[in-house]
C-alpha cells in the first residue's frame, strides 16, 4: 500500500534559506509547504497538519521562539514537533528557550544535508504510522457501526422469525387437532358400512348374484383398507401431539413378547430369531412396541411370493447407546428409495402387489426421534434389508 504523503512547514524570512531547504527535503517525497514569516507559519497552521514544522529562530516581527510558543498554544497544532533552525552558536539561554518554547531539536546553519533529512525523516515516518492508526481506527469504527447496524437488524429479524414460529406452531398445532378429529370422526360412518356389507353378505348370500356378492366384498375390503389408514394417520398424529416420559426398557423382554403376543410373527408362517440378549434401551415402552411391531410387520410383508420370512434380531452396543438391527430376507430396496420410504405416505409398491398405507415407517421414524434415536436401513435390491433403530442406554 503507498504511505500517505504528509505536509512539512518551512519558516524562514530568507527567500534563499527556503530554496535550499526545499532542494534537501524534496527527495524525501512529501508536500513541502513555505512560510515566509511566523505570521505567515501561524496561518498554515491554522489550516493544515504538519508532519513537522522547520522553524529558524532569527524573523523580523514574531521571532521562531514566540511562532513556535503560539503554535503551541492552539489544540490542533500543540503537538507538531519544531526543530528550530539558527545561524548562532547555540547558547545554554537559547536552548533553553527554544525548548521552554517547544522545540524538539535544535539545527545549526549551513546545515548539514543528512542529518536534516535524517532527523525529517523520522517525524515523516511518525505522522505517517499516525494517519495510517486513524485510518485504522477510522474503518474499525466503521465496522463496528456496520456490525452493530447488522446485529440490530438480526435480532429484529429472530424476533420476526419467533414471531412467525410461534404463529406457525400454533397452526400447525391446530391443524393437527383438527386432523385428529376428523380422522377419529371417519372410523365411525367406515365401520358402519363394514359391519352393513358383512351383514348382507352373511345373511342375503342366497339372494345375491356373484357380482352383487363381489361389489359388497369390495366394499368391505376398501373399509378395512381405509380404516387402516385412519388409524395410521391417528397413530402419527398422536406421535406428534404426545409428550411421553422415558425409562428403562428390556428391549430383549419386550420384543421376545412381542413376538409371543402376535399370532402373525408365530412358526411356521415366519422365522424369528434374535440372537444373543438384547440390551435395556432408553425409551417409551408402548412406542418402543409399536416401532418392533411396524418393522417387524414390514419384514414379514415384503418378501417375494411363496418365500416363508426369516427375520434376524440382534444388537450392537456401543458407548452410551445401542443400535437393534432387524435383518429380513425380503425383496430388498433400491437405493433411490431408501430414504423416500420413511417419508409419510409414501408406497415403493403397487397395492396390489403388497398392501399398506405408506405411514408405517413415518410412524417408526418419528417414534425414534421423539424418543432420542434413530432409525435407519441397510438394504441390497433383491437381497433383503436390514433395518436399524438406535436408542440411549441408560
Amino acid at each position: 500500500m503507498t504511505e500517505p504523503r504528509v505536509n512539512i512547514l518551512l519558516v524562514d524570512d530568507e527567500p534563499a534559506n527556503l530554496l535550499a531547504l526545499e532542494a534537501i527535503l524534496e527527495g524525501l517525497g512529501q508536500n513541502l509547504i513555505r512560510a515566509n514569516s511566523g505570521t505567515e507559519a501561524l496561518r498554515q497552521v491554522l489550516d493544515n497538519d504538519f508532519a513537522v514544522i522547520l522553524l529558524d529562530i532569527q524573523m523580523p516581527g514574531l521571532s521562531g521562539i514566540e511562532t513556535a510558543a503560539a503554535i503551541r498554544e492552539r489544540e490542533r497544532s500543540r503537538h507538531i514537533p519544531i526543530i528550530f533552525l539558527t545561524g548562532m552558536d547555540k547558547t545554554q539561554e537559547t536552548m533553553f528557550q527554544g525548548y521552554s518554547a517547544g522545540a524538539v531539536d535544535y539545527l545549526v546553519k549551513p546545515l548539514q544535508t543528512d542529518v536534516l533529512m535524517a532527523k525529517v525523516g523520522v517525524f515523516i515516518e511518525l505522522a505517517q504510522a499516525r494517519q495510517r492508526l486513524h485510518l485504522e481506527i477510522e474503518e474499525r469504527t466503521k465496522t463496528a457501526v456496520e456490525i452493530s447496524m447488522l446485529n440490530q437488524a438480526l435480532a429484529d429479524k429472530n424476533r420476526e422469525l419467533e414471531l412467525r414460529s410461534a404463529e406457525l406452531q400454533d397452526t400447525i398445532q391446530e391443524l393437527e387437532r383438527y386432523s385428529y378429529s376428523i380422522s377419529h370422526d371417519m372410523r365411525a360412518p367406515l365401520r358402519a358400512m363394514k359391519g352393513y356389507s358383512d351383514v348382507l353378505l352373511e345373511e342375503a348370500v342366497g339372494n345375491l348374484s356373484e357380482e352383487h356378492r363381489g361389489y359388497l366384498e369390495r366394499i368391505s375390503s376398501a373399509s378395512m383398507r381405509l380404516d387402516r389408514l385412519i388409524e395410521d394417520v391417528l397413530s402419527y398424529s398422536l406421535l406428534s401431539r404426545s409428550k411421553f416420559k422415558l425409562k428403562a426398557v428390556d428391549a430383549d423382554a419386550l420384543i421376545r413378547e412381542i413376538i409371543d403376543q402376535y399370532p402373525g410373527f408365530q412358526q411356521p408362517q415366519v422365522d424369528i430369531r434374535i440372537e444373543g440378549k438384547l440390551p435395556v434401551v432408553w425409551a417409551n415402552e408402548a412406542t418402543l412396541t409399536q416401532c418392533i411391531s411396524n418393522l417387524l410387520g414390514n419384514a414379514i410383508k415384503f418378501v417375494p411370493k411363496g418365500t416363508t420370512p426369516r427375520i434376524r434380531l440382534r444388537a450392537d452396543p456401543q458407548d452410551k447407546e445401542a443400535t437393534i438391527w432387524i435383518e429380513d430376507n425380503g425383496i430388498g430396496i433400491a437405493p433411490n428409495d431408501r430414504e423416500r420410504i420413511f417419508g409419510i405416505f409414501v408406497k415403493v409398491h403397487a397395492v396390489d402387489s403388497y398392501a399398506g398405507t405408506g405411514i408405517g415407517l413415518s410412524i417408526v421414524r418419528r417414534a425414534a426421534e421423539k424418543m432420542g434415536g434413530q432409525v435407519g436401513v441397510e438394504s441390497v435390491l433383491g437381497e433383503g434389508s436390514r433395518f436399524w433403530i438406535k436408542l440411549k442406554t441408560p
